[in-house]
């Protein structure tokens, strides 16, 4: 079928017009001149292509130029492997915008490579990406034998891909490959205040409830966009969550699979971290959207009260049996009961009463609209639960204070 479009004649004419400022009179030549819907949507979305001078199939994005321009660029570059090669060519070819892009890029774009930390998995480094005259602050993240892993590094790099356009979800750029070690590595967004446990440790006393409702918030975004394209996370803990530009965003895609495919893969059980996982996965179930939301349940509790779960029983070898027996994070915090109620529902030991990621966002937005209002129930239950939290800190001050005096 032949591509519809413009004629020169018609480009001649509204070449001139800001598209995002159109006046009635251009308007309604655009009605006259431009008959198909679609192209008539690209224009005013999107603007010409500098290039082609057809419409822009996305901001800044013309499919059909940037196809052709990628593909005749496959000559001048190499990941040295055939299968990472067609993936990235592939991708390239098909890319509907400049998000779903994945680069190629040569290690010796890199500078002041230095290593952040260390996992089963490989090793994570911050390093500065030369780019077109431009300085980024990345992570690297290196795949220990990675070219005995290329399906696994590939799939990561996908799920990237379909999420690359949420604010949500850790951005990929590209792949490289050390060139002293030949491993792949992935090229994401730096999150510059490091992981979600990082940060409470450094700002918890500082969090105001508006603020921790808005971390909870852009936490349940990210999982609705995972869920959305019909994935699982598979692997939600509090150090796979990220604080950047004063949000928080969902890293580590390694174990995320379609919701209605049962896992093959043994590992995923070894790399899940016991506190956060769902009493029916524990049981041997399969891993579902609503494993997903009982994480949430569990790092909202975290986030709310600034402790890790059973930080009290880190060394209880029967942990896993007394969350299948109903056992939850317990803090002498207080939360207000509005956002505790949310809680509840999340890591409710029947999956089918948790909240889905919809409803989840649904209900975080009702308490943020809450929070705003003055005499509103939430902000009562705030003010109710800070006299609480403050006088239980003069306690522990009073006990700490009792208890050195008495070592004089």
């Amino acid at each position: 079928m032949e591509e519809i479009k413009l004629n020169n004649d018609v480009i001649e004419q509204i070449k001139g017009f800001n598209h995002q400022k159109l006046t009635k009179e251009q308007e309604s030549l655009i009605d006259k001149l431009i008959l198909n819907e679609k192209l008539k949507e690209c224009y005013k979305k999107c603007d010409l292509c500098k290039e082609c001078k057809q419409p822009n199939t996305d901001i800044d994005w013309c499919y059909s130029c940037n196809s052709k321009n990628f593909q005749k660029n496959f000559i001048n570059w190499t990941s040295g492997n055939n299968d990472i090669d067609k993936f990235i060519q592939k991708n390239q070819l098909l890319a509907k915008n400049r998000d779903e892009v994945i680069q190629w890029i040569e290690y010796d774009k890199f500078e002041n490579i230095e290593n952040l930390s260390k996992g089963g998995f490989g090793t994570i480094y911050k390093a500065i990406w030369k780019n077109q005259n431009k300085d980024y602050p990345v992570a690297l993240k290196c795949f220990y034998n990675s070219q005995d892993m290329t399906a696994e590094l590939l799939r990561e790099v996908e799920s990237h891909v379909l999420l690359n356009r949420s604010t949500y979800i850790v951005h990929c750029y590209g792949l490289t490959k050390n060139s002293k070690s030949d491993d792949f590595m992935m090229v994401l967004e730096y999150a510059e205040n490091g992981s979600l446990r990082q940060y409470l440790n450094n700002n918890f006393n500082s969090l105001k409830w508006n603020q921790k409702l808005q971390n909870l918030l852009s936490i349940a975004c990210g999982l609705k966009a995972i869920h959305n394209i019909g994935l699982i996370h598979n692997n939600l803990h509090c150090s796979n969550i990220l604080s950047h530009l004063h949000k928080l965003t969902i890293a580590d895609l390694g174990l995320c699979q379609p919701a209605n495919v049962k896992s093959q893969n043994d590992n995923i059980k070894i790399h899940r971290v016991l506190p956060y996982v769902a009493p029916e996965v524990l049981r041997g179930e399969e891993y579902t959207k609503a494993s997903d939301i009982y994480s949430f349940g569990i790092i909202a509790h975290e986030i709310c009260t600034g402790m890790t779960p059973y930080n009290d029983m880190a060394n209880d070898e029967f942990l896993d049996i007394k969350i299948c027996q109903g056992l939850r994070p317990k803090s002498n915090y207080k939360i207000p009961q509005l956002i505790f109620d949310i809680i509840n529902q999340c890591w409710d030991a029947e999956p089918l009463k948790r909240p889905n990621a919809v409803e989840l966002e649904h209900l975080l937005n009702e308490l943020y609209l809450k929070i705003q209002q003055q005499n509103s129930d939430l902000n009562e239950q705030i003010k109710e639960a800070n006299e609480i939290n403050l006088n239980q800190y003069r306690l522990n001050v009073n006990d700490i204070e009792t208890e050195y005096s008495g070592t004089l």
